[in-house]
């Protein structure tokens, strides 16, 4: 019995190490995507006359794509890229909790930048239907978090 168990626990060792390498691989391969979403995204904002004032600008576990400037307001930026829409549409996945962190992020940009009373909005770019010899689809959402009531 205790060769089973042994050769049991080999097996799962071995699993388990091989979806810890599938894992790697495909959270390389969703980054690379990112970027090139936010590529696409940059070329495009510029193309509008925007400005690139930061990329990827980091607080904590929380992230801000682009930040731009475009006739004195900032523009903080998140990119969703979607090379097709199995896994659904991109806008999506802008849940209150992933608000909430783009707020927080914000917020701390805002302080340590001392920008507290300069006008801002968040925005959201979507770039789907990302191929290798196509132009990529691009939705551009205006002022998210934002209700009228």
């Amino acid at each position: 019995m205790i060769p089973s168990i042994l050769s049991y626990l080999k097996r799962f060792e071995n699993f388990s190490r091989m979806l810890d390498i599938l894992y790697k691989m495909t959270k390389t391969y969703r980054q690379r995507i990112g970027a090139l979403g936010e590529d696409v995204a940059l070329n495009w904002l510029n193309g509008k006359g925007y400005e690139l004032v930061q990329r990827n600008f980091r607080f904590k576990n929380d992230e801000i794509d682009l930040i731009m400037l475009k006739d004195d307001v900032l523009f903080f930026v998140e990119v969703k890229t979607r090379r097709n829409d199995n896994y659904g549409l991109a806008e999506y996945a802008m849940t209150p909790k992933k608000l909430n962190a783009l707020f927080r992020c914000i917020d701390h940009y805002l302080y340590t930048q001392d920008k507290l009373d300069v006008e801002w909005q968040l925005d959201l770019i979507v770039v789907e239907k990302f191929q290798k010899d196509k132009a990529p689809k691009i939705f551009h959402f205006e002022n998210l978090g934002l209700y009228d009531d």
